[in-house]
C-alpha cells in the first residue's frame, strides 16, 4: 500500500463513526419511512462512499445481507448494486472460505474486536478470483447499537503476484546456494555497520551463524581475515566504498577451528544520492581446493626442474620432503629405515618447519602403541587424531610428546616386513583428503624412482587426483526444473554453459538433451533419471560436455543439484552449474608436461651415458677421464639452464655462447669476444653447440690461443645469402703458439664435427691454421612459424 492509499484510507476512517450510521440509514432493511428527499448529511456521506474509486465499500445488515454496494465494488467485483443488494455477504468469498466459515468469523471478530482485517482471495462475477486487502467493521446507530457491518477492501492482485514472484526467486536462489556447498553470501548495511550473512559465510570467518544472520559489525569478520592479508583487504573495501565500483578480492580467512581457507569475494557497494555508501552485498567462494591444486601442480613441476638441474640423489630426496612439507603445510616430513625386527626406526632424512623439534636419529616403534606396527604393514595409515585412531590411541602420549596430533604414514613393505617408513606430522588435527594422499604418492613415485629404485620395490602407486570442483568462482549458474509443469529455468550463466544467448528459451527435451555431447548424452540422461527417482538420495553431481548451439564450442560443465520430494513425488530439481573447461585443459597440459619431462630425462641420460663412455674410454688415466667428463657435464648443465628458462623451446645463440664459456673466461673478460644477430637454436642444437664450444675452449687452453698470456678468441656469427639465408658461425683463435694439425682426431674433434653437422643440418669445418684454429659452421636459416626471429635448420 502506498502513501496515497494510506491517506485515502485514513480519510475514510476519520468519518467512520458517522459513516456507519448514515450507511445504515441508507440501506438497512427496516420498515420504509415516508418518502422524503435525502438530507444534506446523507448526500455528503453518499458522495464520500462513491468517491472512493479504488476501495469497494459494502454494507450489510446484522444477518449478513448486503444493503449497500458502491461503484468501486461494481468495478472490482463485476456485479452491479442492483444484482448484489439483498444477497448474502458470503457470496463475495471463495467456496473454500465459505466452507471454513471465514465470513462468519470476520463478522464475529468485527463485533467483538471493533474490526477484522484480512488479506485473501475473493470471487468476481465471471467466476475468476482476485486478491484483496480488506477490513470489516460493525455498523452502529446513534445509540451505538450494532445494526450491521461495513466491509472495505481493495484489489491487491498485482501486488500479490509480484510478492509471490519475488518469493519464488528467493527460494530458487536459496536452492541453488544450498546445492553449491562452497558459496556464501553477505549483505552489509554500511550506515548501521551490520553485516547480514548466511552460515557458509560466517563459518569461513569463525563467526557464530545465529549472530551473522541477525547482523554483526564488520570488525567481527575482519578478525577472521589472515593478519598478512587484512591491511590489503581493508584498503580494497575502502576503495569500493568510495567509488561504488565492483569489488573483487582473494585472501585468506581462519575459521573457528583455526583452519585456513582461501576465499574469493565479489560484490558491489551501492551509493546513496549524496554519493555516500549505503549497502554492500556480495558473495564469497571457498577456493582453498583450487589454491592447493595450483600449489601442488607447481610443486610437481619444481621436482622436474630439480631433476633436470642434475641434483644428486640425497639433495633431490631432501627437496622432495621439503616440497611435501611446505605444500601440505605440515610441521615435519621425513623417512626412516626400519630394522629387521620392526622395533626401531632410524631417521635417514627429514625436513622440519622452523620452530619445530626434529625427530631423533632413532626411535622405538613400540612407544606408539601395540597396534601401530601392524597398521603400518598395510602400506598407508592416515590418522586424523592420534588420540582417537585405533592404531595410535594407546600410544597417543608418545605422539603428543613429539608435538604430533595428526599424522600420515606410508610404508614400503617387502615379504610382509616394513622396510621404509615415510612420516608426515602435523601439530593440529586434520583430515587427510583423497587428493592429499594422491599428491604424497605422486611425489614419492617421482623421488624414489630417481634415487632409490635399485634399493626398494615400492608399493606406492600413482593415484589419479580427483578434484571435486566447487562453486568457488563467480561463474556459477543455476537451474530450476519444475517437473509438475515441465518448465525449465536457466539463468544467464547456465545458458552460457550451453552456448546460448541470455534471452534464449530453454526446455529439457529440445535444448538440454541436444546440447549434451553425443558421447555423454546417454550417461547424463541415466544420471538424471536416477536422481529424479523419489527413492534416491536426491543429490546430483556430474561432469559432462556440451556443444554450444550458437557457437559450436565444446565446454566441460560441472553440475550439482538436489531434488525436492513431496508426498512421494519428485516435484522440483534445482542446482548449480559451472564451466570447468579451463581446468580440464589444465589437466591435459599437466599430463603433457609429465610425458615431455619423461622424454627429456631419457634423452639427457642417454647423452650423459654417451659422453661417459667416449670420454673414459679414451682417457689416458682415470683422473683425467673424470676431469674431462665432469667438465663436459658442466657445459651440458649450462645449456640446460638456458633451455629451462625458455621452457625448452629455443635459446638465443648469444646466451649459449656466454654461458658455455663462463668457466673459461678470465676476470677481465678480454680474452673472449663475440657478436652477431639474434638467432635462436632449438634444444638439440643448443646442447650440441654448448658441448662444441666447451671442447674448443678446452683445446685452446691446452694447446691453442688460451695456453699463453696474449692469445685471444673471437667468435662471430652472421647471416649470408638472399632468399636462401644461411648462418655462418666462426671460432677464430689468434695470438697463441704456432698451430700444427694433429696426426689423429680425438673424441672432442669428432664431437664437434659430427654433432654440429647432424643437429645444424649444415657443414662443419675445423681449420688448423698456423696462426690459430678456425672452426666454421655453415647451416641453412628460416624464420620461425610466427614470422619472428630466424632459426637454424
Amino acid at each position: 500500500m502506498g502513501f496515497a492509499d494510506q491517506d485515502e484510507t485514513a480519510a475514510l476512517r476519520s468519518e467512520n463513526a458517522d459513516l456507519r450510521v448514515r450507511l445504515a440509514a441508507l440501506g438497512a432493511e427496516q420498515p420504509a419511512p415516508p418518502a422524503r428527499a435525502p438530507s444534506t448529511d446523507e448526500r455528503r456521506y453518499r458522495r464520500i462512499v462513491e468517491s472512493a474509486v479504488d476501495h469497494a465499500i459494502i454494507a450489510a445488515g446484522p444477518d449478513g445481507i448486503i444493503t449497500d454496494w458502491n461503484e468501486a465494488a461494481e468495478s472490482i467485483f463485476g456485479w452491479s448494486a442492483r444484482q448484489m443488494i439483498g444477497r448474502a455477504l458470503s457470496s463475495i468469498f471463495t467456496p473454500e472460505d465459505i466452507e471454513a466459515g471465514i465470513h462468519e468469523r470476520e463478522m464475529r471478530f468485527a463485533l467483538t474486536l471493533g474490526k477484522a482485517h484480512d488479506d485473501r482471495w475473493h470471487i468476481k462475477a465471471d467466476g475468476s478470483r482476485f486478491f484483496a486487502s480488506g477490513q470489516m467493521m460493525p455498523l452502529s446507530d446513534e445509540a451505538d447499537r450494532p445494526i450491521g457491518y461495513l466491509k472495505i477492501l481493495r484489489d491487491k492482485t498485482i501486488e500479490e503476484a509480484h510478492r509471490r514472484e519475488i518469493e519464488t526467486s528467493r527460494e530458487r536462489l536459496q536452492f541453488a546456494l544450498d546445492a553449491s556447498a562452497l558459496v556464501g553470501t553477505w549483505d552489509w548495511d554500511v550506515v548501521g555497520d551490520l553485516v547480514y550473512a548466511d552460515q557458509r559465510f560466517a563459518d569461513l570467518y569463525g563467526v557464530d551463524a545465529e549472530r551473522a544472520a541477525a547482523g554483526a559489525p564488520l570488525g567481527l569478520y575482519s578478525a577472521g581475515i589472515h593478519p598478512d592479508d587484512l591491511a590489503r583487504v581493508q584498503a580494497e573495501i575502502e576503495a569500493a566504498l568510495t567509488t561504488g565500483e565492483p569489488y573483487s578480492s582473494e585472501y585468506r580467512t581462519i575459521d573457528i577451528k583455526g583452519d585456513l581457507h582461501w576465499v574469493r569475494a565479489r560484490g558491489r557497494c551501492f551509493l546513496g544520492a549524496e554519493g555516500k555508501p549505503e549497502r554492500f552485498p556480495g558473495a564469497i567462494v571457498d577456493i582453498t581446493g583450487e589454491r592447493r591444486r595450483a600449489a601442488r601442480q607447481a610443486a610437481l613441476l619444481q621436482i622436474g626442474d630439480d631433476l633436470l638441474s642434475g641434483a644428486g640423489p640425497a639433495d633431490y630426496k631432501m627437496r622432495a620432503l621439503e616440497i611435501l612439507g611446505e605444500t601440505l603445510e605440515l610441521d615435519r616430513v621425513g623417512y626412516a629405515r626400519i630394522d629387521t625386527g620392526e622395533e626401531t626406526a632410524f631417521t635417514a632424512s627429514a625436513w622440519t618447519r622452523e620452530g619445530c623439534e626434529p625427530m631423533p636419529r632413532s626411535f622405538d616403534l613400540a612407544q606408539f602403541g601395540p597396534g601401530f606396527v601392524p597398521a603400518l604393514r598395510t602400506g598407508t595409515v592416515l590418522v586424523e587424531d592420534v588420540t582417537a585412531h585405533p592404531a595410535t590411541a594407546e600410544g597417543a602420549e608418545a605422539f603428543l610428546g613429539f608435538g604430533v596430533s595428526s599424522a600420515a604414514h606410508v610404508t614400503v613393505v617387502e615379504n610382509g616386513r616394513i622396510r621404509v617408513l615415510l612420516f608426515l606430522h602435523d601439530r593440529h588435527t586434520r583430515h587427510w583428503a583423497e587428493d592429499d594422499v594422491a599428491f604424497i604418492r605422486e611425489v614419492l613415485n617421482r623421488a624414489w624412482s630417481f634415487s632409490e629404485r635399485r634399493r626398494t620395490q615400492t608399493a606406492l602407486v600413482e593415484a589419479e587426483t580427483r578434484l571435486r570442483l566447487a562453486h568457488e568462482a563467480a561463474e556459477i549458474g543455476s537451474f530450476d526444473f519444475d517437473l509438475a509443469t515441465g518448465e525449465l529455468l536457466w539463468d544467464e550463466r547456465c545458458k552460457a554453459c550451453f552456448g546460448l544467448a541470455s534471452d534464449a528459451r530453454v526446455d529439457y527435451e529440445t535444448v538440454f538433451l541436444p546440447g549434451l555431447h553425443p558421447d555423454d548424452r546417454e550417461r547424463v540422461t541415466a544420471e538424471v533419471a536416477v536422481v529424479l527417482d523419489p527413492e534416491s538420495t536426491g543429490n546430483f553431481e556430474s561432469v559432462y560436455r556440451t556443444i554450444g548451439r550458437e557457437d559450436g564450442k565444446i565446454r566441460h560443465v560441472h553440475a550439482s543439484g538436489q531434488t525436492v520430494v513431496r508426498e512421494g513425488k519428485t516435484i522440483r530439481f534445482v542446482g548449480a552449474v559451472r564451466d570447468v573447461t579451463e581446468e580440464k585443459q589444465a589437466e591435459e597440459r599437466q599430463l603433457l608436461l609429465t610425458r615431455e619431462l619423461q622424454h627429456r630425462v631419457k634423452n639427457t641420460l642417454a647423452m650423459v651415458n654417451a659422453l661417459a663412455n667416449q670420454t673414459l674410454r679414451r682417457a689416458p688415466n682415470v683422473q683425467e677421464g673424470l676431469a674431462a667428463f665432469s667438465a663436459r657435464l658442466i657445459a651440458l648443465s649450462h645449456a640446460h639452464d638456458i633451455l629451462t628458462q625458455t621452457s625448452w623451446t629455443s635459446a638465443p645463440i648469444g646466451a649459449i655462447v656466454s654461458q658455455s664459456l663462463e668457466s673459461h673466461r678470465t676476470k677481465d673478460g678480454e680474452r673472449f669476444s663475440w657478436s652477431g644477430p639474434d638467432i635462436r637454436l632449438n634444444a638439440k642444437q643448443s646442447l650440441a653447440l654448448a658441448l662444441a664450444l666447451h671442447e674448443l675452449a678446452t683445446n685452446a687452453a691446452k694447446y691453442g690461443a688460451l695456453s699463453g698470456e696474449e692469445g685471444k678468441v673471437a667468435i662471430r656469427w652472421r647471416i649470408e645469402g638472399g632468399d636462401e639465408a644461411r648462418l655462418v658461425f666462426e671460432w677464430r683463435e689468434s695470438g697463441g703458439p704456432r698451430v700444427e694439425e694433429p696426426s689423429s682426431r680425438g673424441f672432442g674433434s669428432r664431437l664437434i664435427q659430427q654433432s654440429l653437422a647432424l643437429e645444424f643440418g649444415g657443414e662443419v669445418e675445423i681449420d688448423y691454421r698456423p696462426e690459430g684454429v678456425v672452426c666454421r659452421i655453415d647451416a641453412p636459416l628460416h624464420e620461425d612459424g610466427d614470422g619472428g626471429e630466424p632459426v637454424v635448420g
